[in-house]
């Protein structure tokens, strides 16, 4: 390898080096402050992220009083229950940001708003279906269906 060769490979060992450097606990606890900031006011602020928290609240509930499920089934339903929340949080990122460009009605800003809605419904549809899938194979196993 010559000089120059070797010179580009301490110089990008060096780049991702860097790339990977940690936060300092300031830095986490800045992000910890602002993610608790922006979850505090969706579940304050809109009616359809608190429904959501009483759907997942009860599906946890279930995922661990169904006896006879395995912890990674169990797990697995947790994570599903997961997705609409997630979800949700992303439309109303969405949401905020069109109305925050302007609040004049357009047509491309209700398409965005859709767009953000169908990915709440399609996390729901996915949940249903994870969960219609664990619990219809336990109840084979169960009831020797």
């Amino acid at each position: 390898m010559d000089g120059k060769m070797k010179e580009n490979a301490k110089k990008a060992i060096g780049e991702i080096i860097s790339m990977t450097e940690l936060k300092s606990p300031a830095e986490l606890r800045a992000a910890a402050e602002h993610s608790m900031r922006g979850f505090m006011s969706v579940l304050f602020g809109e009616k359809a992220f608190r429904t959501d928290i009483v759907v997942f609240a009860a599906c946890v509930a279930v995922a661990f009083l169904v006896p006879g499920l395995t912890c990674c089934e169990r797990a697995f339903l947790v994570y599903t229950a997961f997705m609409p929340l997630i979800a949700e949080l992303v439309n109303t990122a969405i949401e905020k940001t069109v109305d925050r460009i302007s609040t004049e009605r357009h047509w491309l800003s209700g398409l965005a708003k859709d767009i953000g809605s169908a990915l709440v419904l399609t996390a729901f549809v996915g949940a249903g279906i994870a969960w219609a899938i664990v619990l219809g194979g336990w109840a084979m196993r169960r009831f020797g269906w």
